[in-house]
């Protein structure tokens, strides 16, 4: 069955969600400014590469001039690519060149070329050991891609999770299992569209309703197996939103929810609405399904409106703040650093080839007595 939500990637991050997401049944397609990353993700069919462009440089003003030198044709491949589906979100990393150049211009532009469909993105931003310009990057892609009115969820994966979870982890783990993680957890809860339960389905709807609400949006599931308090579950749960490879929920203001059971019937009278959003307050809608069933009980949550994290995007910018004079320095230097060699006078004293001056061949004859 091909699923609602389709997986736009921009750049070679976003390609290689594309990739995964592929193998999940989403609808797929990649742009890129480099063929060289796009062709390796085999499983995208559908693919859109820059003329005139090979790669951005980690330069975001490449990618930004690319949509708007391209921007027709760029539409017009993404609704040739998508038939039918209701969310479409735009997978890119925000520290590169292509994804965060291009990526919040093209999702403004696609709000409005896109009628009827709910555009979002899924965001990674990068782990805290990143260089002054990535973290620049980030910060400039974060900040566009709030002030667009009309986007719905944003999911910001955070590869500064799996590098806590994870601290002898390659970058290409880390990147591979946050990417896995990211697409899981968004085909879970779109799974659980299609169950049937007699006490309360989570139907595509609901799911879509929550998915359609501006803000930073999160999916995290918590075991509760070994609950035995109302207490437990709530603290179980909470804990699970600390520990997702989302940005960690950082303040209150959660609009929509979404909170789906599954296990024996027992353990679901543990669960306590008031008792569970205590801590981020409770939110404008809730969308519940309770499936009873023999397996291990667990709780799927999505949080959906939350404010854009602060305090992690802050981390990313006090290396900046910190270094700013020495990084000022390193720009102005740049442009201004020259050698004078203190050997001019010596410049003289270079072998050179003697001067020739043709003379009469009488003259020179001359000169020899016979």
């Amino acid at each position: 069955m091909v699923k609602s939500i389709g997986i736009l990637g921009v750049g070679q991050a976003g390609g290689n969600i594309a990739e995964i997401a592929s193998t999940m049944g989403f609808q797929t397609a990649l742009i890129n400014t480099n063929q060289r990353d796009g062709i390796v993700n085999t499983r995208v069919d559908k693919k859109f590469f820059l003329p005139g462009f090979n790669g951005a440089g980690q330069n975001r003003s490449i990618g930004i001039k690319a949509v708007k030198d391209n921007h027709r044709e760029i539409t017009e491949f993404v609704k040739r690519s998508f038939k039918n589906i209701k969310l479409l979100l735009v997978a890119f990393s925000t520290d590169g060149g292509t994804g965060s150049g291009m990526s919040p211009l093209l999702i403004d532009l696609l709000v409005d070329q896109l009628p009827g469909v709910i555009i979002g993105a899924i965001a990674i931003l990068p782990d805290r050991n990143v260089l002054a310009g990535n973290r620049i990057n980030a910060a400039e892609c974060i900040e566009e891609i709030s002030k667009i009115e009309a986007i719905s969820s944003v999911f910001l994966v955070d590869n500064d999770q799996m590098r806590k979870l994870n601290p002898q982890s390659s970058k290409h783990q880390i990147y591979l299992s946050s990417n896995y993680q990211v697409m899981e957890a968004i085909s879970g809860v779109l799974q659980v569209t299609k169950m049937s339960s007699l006490y309360g389905n989570f139907d595509e709807t609901d799911l879509f309703n929550i998915l359609n609400t501006r803000g930073v949006t999160i999916i995290s599931s918590a075991t509760i197996t070994d609950a035995k308090t109302t207490s437990d579950v709530s603290s179980k749960i909470q804990q699970s939103w600390a520990s997702t490879i989302f940005c960690p929920v950082e303040s209150t203001g959660v609009i929509r929810a979404g909170l789906i059971y599954n296990g024996p019937e027992k353990m679901s009278k543990l669960i306590n609405v008031p008792s569970i959003f205590e801590k981020v307050g409770e939110p404008l809608e809730l969308f519940e399904g309770t499936y009873i069933s023999e397996s291990d009980p667990a709780i799927i949550t999505i949080l959906a409106g939350l404010p854009f994290p602060t305090r992690r995007l802050l981390a990313l910018e006090d290396f900046l703040e910190k270094n700013k004079e020495r990084l000022q320095n390193l720009v102005n230097k740049e442009h201004t650093q020259k050698y004078e060699s203190k050997i001019a006078w010596a410049s003289h004293l270079k072998a050179r080839s003697p001067e020739r001056q043709a003379g009469s061949i009488s003259a020179k004859i001359s000169k020899y007595k016979s």
